[in-house]
């Protein structure tokens, strides 16, 4: 997430040729950049016609990507990674507004419902505490196979997920597995 602008700008040539953006830059250095930049779109425009882009407005913005999402979404045309980045559109000013409304009013990205927590050694330990379980290989991972020994001796090879998951010895508690290989099977005597 980026704070910014939102600008619009508008060419000589035909004012209801608008160039819809955002930046984390002065909208005037911006600017600058689209009226030289030639091998651009905005700038053909500008090469083809020997006029340059102006400035009509901006807004400051929160989210710069959020905005110009909401921008979009309350026009009737597409959003910009379905239009191959052209952002330069023939509309009436009163649908331009009507995007200026919805970005500003956009705000922020919602962030993720649930944090995500990492999976790593650490979380590991923290799962078999209370078990009488320990990790002897080095932990590689939820699903490779490694080796733990529980509080009774018992050595046994099994993914790191699973042993997470079921918290218990297969040696002292019967998994009960019901298919593959491993079915019937204890695993002290596999």
């Amino acid at each position: 997430m980026k704070s910014g602008y939102l600008y619009i700008l508008v060419h000589p040539s035909d004012p209801d040729l608008y160039k819809i953006g955002v930046t984390t830059l002065d909208p005037i250095k911006r600017l600058a950049q689209h009226n030289t930049q030639h091998d651009k779109y905005a700038g053909k425009i500008v090469k083809e016609t020997g006029d340059n882009w102006e400035i009509k407005t901006f807004i400051s913005v929160p989210d710069v990507y959020f905005a110009e999402r909401a921008f979009w979404n309350a026009t009737h045309f597409q959003d910009i990674p379905f239009r191959g980045g052209i952002e330069v559109e023939k509309m009436e000013w009163s649908l331009v507004q009507k995007g200026l409304e919805a970005a500003q009013s956009a705000g922020v990205r919602p962030g993720p419902l649930c944090k995500t927590s990492v999976r790593n050694s650490e979380w590991m330990k923290e799962q078999l505490e209370g078990t009488g379980i320990t990790m002897i290989d080095r932990y590689a991972g939820l699903i490779r196979l490694m080796e733990f020994q529980c509080e009774n001796g018992h050595v046994f090879k099994e993914s790191a997920g699973l042993v997470a998951n079921r918290r218990s010895c297969p040696c002292c508690v019967d998994w009960n597995w019901l298919s593959g290989p491993r079915k019937g099977l204890r695993s002290s005597i596999r």
